[in-house]
């Protein structure tokens, strides 16, 4: 049984200006959680639980617990009430946040049933507060200025992108999309760049596209097509991109031992018993390895990067840039180069530009190349 603490604290201020000129922000549904079976609510203030179907109102005392959980794919039960799917978590005032799993949120939350009976938490949320939580996550406040406002603004078209009036939420939480864990790191840095890219996307033939962006590229940004077959955008190319050299993430290297090695190989449908050789088939144009060739007992058997890293973690096998495969005693050594997927921002190397002066509009028109900078408010 999964089980979360939800608390509420008191909310002074929002933390975000009035929106900018004619620009008004939209909401973004983001999943907070998914498939859980049942919650545990614990409460520091009075709630309204709302049954919106029923148009019924209970409220739930503070300083209590309460135990949550799905009973059919329509109904949700809350402190041994039955409620129709769905329901919000309303505060008295409107001027709270809620607590969910030790992360604070400032949006309304909406709990969901399925036909699985799982439970799942959506936030919804003004996207402007939303983008604001994100930069906290996916880029350090310290850094400078500019790098923020190019985060702010990559993330936004992101978000946007992302859109799906029809779907039961627009965007997950988790690091498959934009890490976004509420607003308690949100901090004064991360409010002014948020709020000088109010409502700004880069648009490609006046349309927003998956802004991509990842921790650091090594020397080159990946091409979106080559990375997970996708229909090719010219602002995801790749480009050159020296400025991320410095970097701590610049080099990595993994070793693997063989039997590891023969593992993994064998769950992707090989019949070797053992592993002679091991060296990267074929290459990108930006350097990063797109087939792993293995040499074995019985013939030889290739390997997609994307299944190797995926399998060993991208924590460890950080990126397919893979510049050497040394063959050791009982297994092979891999060097590389940069942080993630390579598509589209390198973090690393915005952070090196925004240093040498550079503007988030210069840093943006390097990572995504033939993409124009517009306002969310002129989109049909």
């Amino acid at each position: 049984m999964i089980k979360f603490f939800f608390f509420t604290t008191l909310l002074l201020t929002n933390l975000f200006s009035a929106d900018r000129g004619k620009h008004i922000s939209p909401f973004i549904r983001v999943a907070i959680i998914t498939k859980a079976e049942s919650l545990s609510l614990k409460t520091s203030s009075k709630i309204y639980v709302y049954d919106v179907k029923a148009n019924q109102k209970y409220m739930l005392l503070s300083n209590s617990t309460y135990e949550i959980s799905a009973r059919s794919k329509d109904i949700i039960r809350v402190a041994g009430q039955n409620l129709y799917s769905p329901i919000k978590l309303v505060s008295p005032d409107g001027e709270e946040r809620i607590k969910i799993g030790g992360h604070t949120y400032r949006g309304e939350i909406i709990l969901h049933t399925d036909v699985q009976e799982n439970l799942t938490i959506v936030e919804n949320i003004p996207l402007e507060d939303y983008i604001g939580g994100v930069l906290s996550f996916e880029m350090s406040p310290k850094w400078p200025l500019e790098a923020l406002k190019a985060q702010a603004v990559a993330s936004r078209t992101f978000a946007i992108k992302n859109l799906q009036p029809d779907k039961l939420f627009d965007i997950t939480s988790g690091v498959e999309r934009q890490v976004y864990k509420g607003q308690q790191k949100v901090n004064p840095r991360i409010i002014e760049a948020v709020n000088h890219t109010r409502g700004e996307i880069l648009t490609y033939k006046g349309k927003p596209f998956k802004t991509y962006f990842h921790s650091c590229c090594g020397g080159h940004t990946a091409n979106n097509r080559i990375a997970w077959h996708e229909t090719a955008v010219k602002p995801l190319k790749g480009v050159k991109d020296p400025y991320c050299k410095n970097s701590k993430h610049y080099k990595w290297s993994l070793y693997i031992s063989k039997a590891d090695l023969l593992t993994f190989i064998q769950k992707q449908g090989s019949t070797a018993l053992r592993i002679r050789g091991m060296r990267v088939l074929k290459k990108s144009r930006s350097g990063r390895a797109i087939n792993i060739k293995f040499t074995t007992d019985r013939k030889s058997f290739t390997v997609r990067t994307y299944d190797m890293r995926k399998y060993f973690g991208a924590t460890d096998f950080r990126s397919a840039y893979i510049t050497k495969i040394s063959k050791k005693k009982y297994g092979y050594k891999i060097y590389g180069r940069g942080w993630g997927h390579g598509v589209g921002m390198c973090q690393e190397g915005a952070k090196s530009l925004a240093h040498r002066g550079r503007s988030y509009k210069k840093i943006l028109r390097h990572y995504y190349p033939y993409a124009n900078l517009s306002n969310m408010a002129n989109l049909k």
